[in-house]
């Protein structure tokens, strides 16, 4: 639970941040990053347990939340003990359509969405 004073602020500060996202935009289609900051955790574990003091991806990621932004995460690779990896494609506002598009286009290009990591 969140103090009422705690949320009213963090509202107040969606505004400049939208603002800034925003501008970034006027640049890009999209923005591509790494959808978590290590390989996916084992299924029968607890993020925090396996990467301790790992946060779960960058911070671009909770700044698209905050601002209403859609983004796409698809796999791309394995890394460490044959665990997945993933990019995330993040847009401004509405650019659903966009995302789609890009995402098509990578897993057309590449056969990572259909590989299944090693036994």
């Amino acid at each position: 639970m969140y103090p009422a004073v705690d949320y009213l602020h963090a509202m107040r500060l969606r505004r400049p941040m939208k603002a800034a996202v925003a501008k970034l935009f006027e640049r890009f289609d999209a923005v591509i990053s790494p959808s978590r900051a290590s390989v996916s955790y084992p299924a029968d574990k607890n993020f925090e347990d396996v990467y301790p003091g790992i946060s779960g991806g960058p911070p671009l990621i909770p700044a698209g939340n905050l601002c209403g932004l859609p983004a796409l995460s698809m796999p791309n690779g394995f890394g460490e003990n044959g665990l997945p990896t993933g990019i995330a494609l993040m847009g401004p506002a509405f650019s659903e359509a966009t995302l789609v598009a890009l995402g098509n286009a990578f897993q057309s290009a590449t056969d990572w969405h259909s590989r299944q990591p090693p036994a």
